[in-house]
């Protein structure tokens, strides 16, 4: 372990020294075979520097300039946030960061809504017919196994295009206080809160999280800081255990003789915090919200597989209330992995109220799940605290007295805060720590695979990157980055470098795929396709 951290260091020096050349715009390197820049154009990568993202960010631009002889830098934005907020705006003007964390576990779920056409999450605004269409293939198909033979090709067609540049699969790297017990990370690399034991003291555990980008609503939650508190307080049809696999809670049965019409039972007797029971309805009425056009929720892509979904006008879903526990959904084709998709979050259910002010509910929601947000607690941009729902009934009941989230823009920051017993469970250590946080923490690391998989995202509309010279831009870059070299040397073991576009974690994963060989590092190969691009239009 100590040589693998001195070599680890000697690189990690070599890469940081070329990424602040990458900074400036131009090279000291004197040994660098890249071709000299007489381009004005600039290559960013945007990225939020509350995350710990720039040591990566300086030294993949820096790659890329040493290898084709342009220009490239990062582009910090101070939080994730204001990142978000312009990259759902649509004002990016460069590349910039993205990642995806599976909503369920599914080769699907890191594909369709990142790169289907229209989908919520698709920030470049990529769209093709192909990939459209073998998804929907996948999606029909009668076996797992089948299916993931179509996202396969779907996988394929993305090489060609490379809407976004992966770069590697992310381990959940962790740790916890010495003021806990019996902390596990999830599928999804998550810690599971509400197994997490704490003696002494008031009983609540203190964990780190983010400011939400949006209110507190099922169907407006599509990033980590929202989701991790949305998972604790509401409780869906289906849940999933640490290794990624569904368990029934407010559903009795999920049941279908076609693939197709739905039939699902709730359990009776559950409540939401504020006394109203959770029905058919509650469903019913959440979901046909969160799927509204007009509503403009970003999470309404999740529904677009039921009868009655519209991307064009407002219109209700195909679901059928047959009494107060039970309701029906028809689904546009018959799919088998249907109920699967059930435990995320923009198929929790509403109470009536939700619907007198979203807005208002969405800063102080009505929930139903293992914990319910404190009154008077959400401090925006501090944190927010979370404490045990008595009329919880289900297999995540609270092991401890709450969760505070506490909301840091700096991962060193908290990482410190951690080694001192003041943060008692981390999900995500900074990069400076990878070396020694094993060492640090004495038996208190988490170090797993996870479903999170890292790229950047270069939108369809920039100048130099649509059709065929845009396809040989990206591709050039894609192997202009030597990502072995950079995940070994900043992170330590803890990253791997992408083979495809979903994770390792994933049931169906191939790291053989046809076209992946884009995502290798073969720098005279990109300087080439490069010279090609410039052929159509000068860069």
């Amino acid at each position: 372990m100590k040589n693998k951290r001195m070599h680890a260091a000697v690189a990690l020096t070599a890469i940081g020294a070329l990424a602040l050349t990458a900074c400036s715009g131009e090279s000291n390197d004197t040994s660098s075979s890249a071709p000299a820049s007489t381009s004005s154009n600039k290559f960013t990568i945007a990225y939020n520097g509350d995350g710990g993202h720039q040591a990566w960010v300086d030294a993949v631009a820096n790659s890329i300039k040493n290898t084709l002889g342009i220009q490239a830098e990062g582009q910090p934005y101070a939080t994730f946030a204001e990142l978000r907020q312009d990259v759902q705006d649509r004002k990016m003007t460069g590349a910039f960061r993205t990642g995806w964390q599976a909503d369920y576990p599914s080769l699907y779920n890191f594909l369709g809504p990142l790169y289907g056409t229209g989908a919520g999450s698709n920030d470049g605004d990529y769209s093709n017919e192909n990939f459209d269409n073998l998804l929907r293939q996948g999606l029909t198909a009668g076996s797992v196994e089948e299916a993931n033979g179509f996202f396969d090709q779907a996988q394929e067609q993305l090489f060609t295009d490379l809407p976004v540049i992966p770069l590697w699969y992310s381990n959940v790297t962790g740790g916890y206080s010495e003021n806990v017990s019996d902390v596990e990370f999830g599928w999804n690399s998550q810690p599971i809160y509400s197994a997490v034991k704490k003696d002494g003291g008031d009983g609540i555990v203190i964990a780190n999280g983010s400011e939400p980008a949006n209110p507190l609503v099922p169907g407006m939650t599509n990033e980590t800081g929202g989701g991790r508190i949305m998972d604790q307080i509401f409780q869906g049809l289906v849940s999933y255990k640490a290794d990624g696999s569904p368990q029934n809670e407010l559903a009795e049965s999920i049941e279908s003789e076609d693939s197709q019409l739905w039939t699902i039972k709730i359990k009776p007797g559950h409540k939401f915090q504020n006394g109203e029971e959770v029905t058919a309805k509650s469903f019913v009425d959440a979901w046909n919200y969160g799927a509204l056009l007009s509503n403009a929720q970003l999470s309404s892509y999740f529904f677009e597989s039921i009868e009655g979904f519209s991307y064009d006008e407002d219109s209700e879903l195909a679901l059928d209330i047959v009494d107060d526990h039970t309701f029906t959904v028809k689904l546009a084709q018959p799919e088998a992995d249907f109920p699967l998709r059930l435990g995320y979050t923009a198929f929790m259910p509403l109470p009536s109220v939700a619907f007198e002010d979203m807005e208002a509910y969405g800063q102080a929601p009505i929930a139903n799940g293992p914990y319910i947000v404190k009154e008077g607690s959400w401090k925006h941009d501090t944190s927010i605290d979370l404490v045990p729902n008595p009329d919880y009934d289900g297999p995540r009941t609270a092991a401890n007295k709450g969760i505070r989230f506490v909301f840091y823009t700096s991962q060193d920051t908290a990482y410190t805060d951690l080694l001192a017993n003041n943060l008692d469970v981390l999900d995500a250590v900074p990069d400076s720590a990878f070396a020694t946080f094993e060492t640090d923490l004495n038996g208190r690391s988490v170090n797993q695979a996870s479903a999170v998989f890292q790229s950047f995202t270069i939108p369809e509309k920039l100048e130099h990157f649509s059709g065929e010279e845009g396809i040989l831009r990206r591709q050039a870059i894609s192997m202009a980055i030597d990502r072995t070299a950079i995940t070994d040397a900043i992170f330590q073991g803890t990253r791997t470098p992408a083979k495809d576009f979903t994770s390792p974690v994933i049931a169906g994963w191939n790291d053989s795929l046809k076209g992946s060989e884009v995502l290798d590092y073969n720098p005279e190969k990109a300087k080439e396709l490069w010279a090609q691009a410039d052929a159509i239009s000068t860069w």
